[in-house]
C-alpha cells in the first residue's frame, strides 16, 4: 500500500492480543514471578497484565483489584501445601503421634522454602476478612485443622492437661517462624548451610517432645 504522494504508509499498529489458553492462571503465575524478583509491593494489575503479554484492563475480567490477584495467589499456594500434607500423611505410615507430627512440620517448611512467593502472600492480613476471602479462608483454615486434630491428639494423650488450640498456635509459629527466618536470609546466614533440611530434622525431636509429651 502507498501513499498519494508515492512513499509506503506505516503498516497499521497490532493491537496487543491474549494468546494464552488460561487467562487466569497466566496473571496468577505473572504475580508469581513477579513476587520472586521483587516483592509485593511491585505488584499492581497493569504491571501484571504487561507481564503476562495482555492488555492493562485484561486483568479485570477476572480479578476486581490487586487484592483480588494476590487472593488468587494465596489459595493457590493453600490448595498446594494442602495436597501436599495430605501426600506427606498417606505416605507415613507411622502409627505414632511423633511421626505424623514430624511428617507435617517437614512438609510445610519445605513447601515454604520451594515456594517463597506464595509463601510471602500467604499469610496477609486481609484475608481475615472471611467473607470478602472466603475461599482463601478455607483453604487456610483446612491447613489449620490438620494441626489442630494432632494437638487435640496429644492433648487427650496428656489426660487434658494440654490446650489443644494452644499448642497448636505454638507449633505453627514454629514452623513458620523457622520457614521465614530462612526465606529472609538471617537463620541461613546463621546456620552456615544452604539447605534448611539438616536443622529442620535437628529441631524436631524438640517441637514433638512438646506435643507428644505425656
Amino acid at each position: 500500500m502507498t501513499t498519494r504522494g508515492g512513499g509506503k504508509a506505516a503498516a497499521p499498529r497490532k493491537r496487543r492480543t491474549y494468546h494464552h489458553g488460561d487467562l487466569r492462571q497466566a496473571l496468577v503465575d505473572a504475580t508469581l514471578a513477579l513476587i520472586a524478583k521483587e516483592d509485593v509491593g511491585a505488584v499492581s494489575l497493569r504491571e501484571v497484565a504487561r507481564r503476562a503479554g495482555v492488555t492493562a484492563a485484561a486483568p479485570y475480567h477476572h480479578f476486581r483489584d490487586k487484592n483480588a490477584l494476590l487472593a488468587a495467589v494465596a489459595e493457590e499456594g493453600y490448595r498446594a501445601l494442602n495436597q501436599r500434607m495430605d501426600e506427606a500423611m498417606a505416605r507415613t505410615r507411622a502409627p505414632e503421634l511423633a511421626g505424623r507430627v514430624k511428617a507435617m512440620a517437614r512438609c510445610y517448611v519445605s513447601f515454604a522454602v520451594e515456594h517463597p512467593a506464595h509463601y510471602r502472600v500467604m499469610f496477609r492480613e486481609e484475608w481475615g476478612d472471611e467473607e470478602k476471602y472466603a475461599a482463601v479462608h478455607a483453604e487456610g483454615m483446612r491447613a489449620f485443622q490438620r494441626l489442630l486434630d494432632l494437638t487435640a491428639e496429644a492433648s487427650a494423650a496428656s489426660g487434658g492437661r494440654l490446650d489443644p488450640e494452644t499448642l497448636a498456635f505454638n507449633v505453627w509459629a514454629w514452623v513458620h517462624g523457622l520457614a521465614s527466618l530462612w526465606n529472609e536470609g538471617p537463620l541461613r546466614k546463621k546456620s552456615g548451610g544452604d539447605s534448611i533440611a539438616p536443622l529442620l530434622e535437628r529441631s524436631l525431636d524438640l517441637v514433638v517432645a512438646l506435643v507428644a509429651r505425656k
